[in-house]
């Protein structure tokens, strides 16, 4: 197993409650699934089910990673991500009325002696900070990542998308119904000794993406960067921050 070394946090911002969860969780060797597993929720849902959510697309994440019967890291997400999609769409069927709109963005990463594979399915952004530089490495199924396409194409302006109600709406999230968006690589993304990966919440969009490297960079070879973090997104004072999950390695 890889020396890996991990950071992880939370903060609640804003909000009314939290609605984030996370686990990360060392892998056994003889399961040969990879060494470190990282899994982080976003709930939606108003009230108490998008906490609900998270919590349980975490736990059931966890609990099915270990047991599906395949041959490999992707086919396992893939499997994995279906159970925990089945298990909120009953819990959802439990109270109809009471859970309708429940659910999460959900991303897991899995690190292993090969590199990096991930699957994510909404907007919880996933960074490679390697040699000064953060690159996001998964999908953004937000609708800004649609505004982004049309602004590259001269459809709208830059001042347009930057204030677009729907900006922020998720285009895939797990629900329990059929999901429209999954960002799931077939192949590792190899790594190079010193590289840093960050997981979080779209909470942590508080920081342009060069404050976030910058952040990094300071921590590079000092120890763990979490707290800093969040302290930054802390001191910007959003009177309407959201919920905000980090996990590093």
């Amino acid at each position: 197993m890889a020396a890996w070394v991990y950071d992880e946090g939370m903060a609640q911002g804003n909000r009314a409650r939290q609605e984030d969860d996370y686990g990360v969780f060392e892998l056994p060797p003889e399961l040969e699934a990879g060494d470190l597993l990282l899994v982080l929720a976003d709930g939606m849902g108003g009230e108490q089910a998008g906490a609900r959510a998270s919590a349980l697309a975490v736990r059931s994440f966890v609990e099915a990673y270990d047991t599906v019967p395949v041959a490999t890291i992707p086919e396992r997400l893939e499997h994995t991500l279906a159970h925990v999609n089945e298990r909120m769409a009953l819990d959802v069927a439990s109270d109809p009325h009471g859970l309708s709109g429940m659910g999460c963005t959900l991303l897991a990463v899995v690190l292993t002696e090969e590199g990096l594979y991930w699957l994510s399915v909404g907007d919880s952004p996933l960074w490679l900070w390697r040699r000064g530089r953060l690159h996001r490495l998964n999908q953004d199924h937000a609708y800004r990542s649609v505004l982004v396409q049309q602004v590259s194409h001269g459809e709208i302006s830059a001042a347009e998308a930057a204030c677009h109600p729907d900006r922020n709406a998720l285009m895939s999230a797990v629900t329990g119904a059929e999901l429209d968006l999954v960002d799931l690589p077939r192949q590792a993304y190899p790594l190079r000794d010193d590289d840093q990966i960050l997981l979080a919440s779209d909470g942590m969009l508080t920081l342009e993406e060069t404050d976030i490297a910058a952040i990094l960079r300071r921590a590079s070879g000092k120890g763990q960067p979490i707290q800093q973090l969040l302290a930054a997104v802390a001191d910007r004072q959003l009177a309407y921050q959201d919920n905000v999950t980090a996990l590093w390695v």
